[in-house]
């Protein structure tokens, strides 16, 4: 079973800043960002950024591929891709 997300979040924000006092709150969210990549998640916007769309409907894989083979490589290649376009 996954680790749970809030765990994951949890554990990077404990083991990125120790201080009591003026914690570093940049270096908190770089540590939780890390994790979630590390773990195999990636933050996305709910709506795809402009451009990302006409970029995949390029880049759509060519060859007979299943319905669910199809979605699948789509949506990983979108989310793997986001950050190209979410500026």
């Amino acid at each position: 079973m996954a680790t749970p997300l809030e765990d994951i979040i949890a554990k990077a924000i404990k083991d990125a800043d120790k201080s009591f006092f003026n914690e570093d709150y940049t270096k908190q969210a770089r540590s939780v960002m890390n994790a979630l990549k590390k773990a195999g998640y990636e933050v996305a916007p709910v709506r795809p950024p402009e451009g990302l769309v006409e970029w995949a409907k390029e880049n759509i894989p060519f060859g007979r591929l299943r319905p669910a083979e199809l979605i699948t490589q789509m949506y990983s290649m979108m989310v793997e891709n986001v950050r190209r376009f979410d500026k």
